[in-house]
């Protein structure tokens, strides 16, 4: 069966912990980097999930070719996160940058 592990600050770690998911916290972009490296060679894990501050820290072809890659799949996800009432979130949401990354271009839904 394939792993999900995160790779995230220190401090996001435990509630990512509560899900059951292998955690890999670490204290800096370097010490995130080494981790993603190790994790992507090991045939076990099926998803990355890395906080988008570690994977901006990487080279930018680099990071274009782990964000390319299916097994494992590298999934950013915004480390630092705010509770904004819905009238004040930005056009150029998470969600909507995900899509855009998967589609390839940008889906505008007015309801």
């Amino acid at each position: 069966m394939s792993k999900v592990t995160v790779v995230v600050h220190e401090d996001l770690a435990m509630g990512f912990g509560l899900s059951g998911v292998d955690l890999a916290p670490c204290k800096s972009n370097e010490e995130a980097i080494e981790t993603l490296h190790q994790l992507e060679e090991d045939r076990d894990q099926g998803i990355i999930i890395v906080d988008e501050d570690f994977l901006n820290a990487i080279d930018e072809r680099e990071r274009e070719v782990l964000l390319k890659r299916t097994i494992p799949l590298i999934v950013p996800i915004p480390g630092k996160l705010e509770w904004r009432g819905s009238e004040e979130v930005p056009q150029d949401d998470y969600v909507a940058r995900l899509v855009r990354q998967a589609v390839g271009y940008q889906l505008n839904i007015n309801l």
